[in-house]
């Protein structure tokens, strides 16, 4: 039941339904209004809960090396990005019509955005990131580009332009790994 009704709202979020309207939840999810309402008393609840169905497979990676762990958030961020329920809220959001939304949006994403900071300062720790980067100014500097490609652009990021962003923000954060991918035979750097 509870995955029907995060299916549900998500779906209405997808089809600009904003105000989640318990009756057309429940109807959608396939409940009864009582129930829902047992469950999830305001609309906020009905947010949260679909959020978090939504936000499952955002596990911050942890690859054994800052490369890695690089690499692998900005695939992680590029397909999420690019699903249809992201660009929807990312278009709710970036509209601005909808202050309690973006607020319960903004309270919910806080503890994910700290896992991605988290891969930085675990880089930092390590010694693999130089201790003056700041963790997010490395995050927005990954997912930037990112959202502006799948909310703006409306299609996934190419694999090129994933590895130019990897680079990116390799060389930034640490120039000697930059260094380093830039000696890889140019053979192996195309196949990537």
């Amino acid at each position: 039941m509870r995955e029907a009704v995060a299916r549900a709202c998500l779906e209405l979020l997808v089809e600009g339904e904003i105000e989640l309207a318990p009756a057309t939840v429940a109807l959608r999810a396939g409940v009864s209004r009582k129930t829902l309402y047992r469950w999830w008393p305001t609309r906020t609840d009905l947010l949260r809960n679909a959020l978090a169905l939504h936000t499952r497979r955002l596990e911050p990676p942890d690859t054994g090396s800052w490369a890695g762990d690089v690499r692998a958030l900005v695939a992680q961020l590029a397909a999420f990005l690019g699903d249809p329920v992201e660009r929807a809220q990312n278009a709710i959001l970036a509209s601005g019509l909808y202050p309690d939304f973006n607020r319960v949006m903004l309270d919910y994403y806080g503890p994910i955005q700290a896992g991605w900071r988290a891969i930085v300062e675990r880089g930092v720790a390590r010694g693999e990131v130089a201790d003056d980067v700041d963790p997010d100014a490395v995050v927005s500097a990954i997912a930037s580009p990112l959202l502006v490609i799948t909310l703006l652009e409306r299609r996934a990021p190419s694999a090129r332009e994933r590895r130019a962003l990897e680079r990116l923000v390799l060389r930034a954060t640490r120039p000697e790994l930059a260094a380093a991918e830039e000696t890889r035979s140019p053979a192996r750097r195309r196949r990537r």
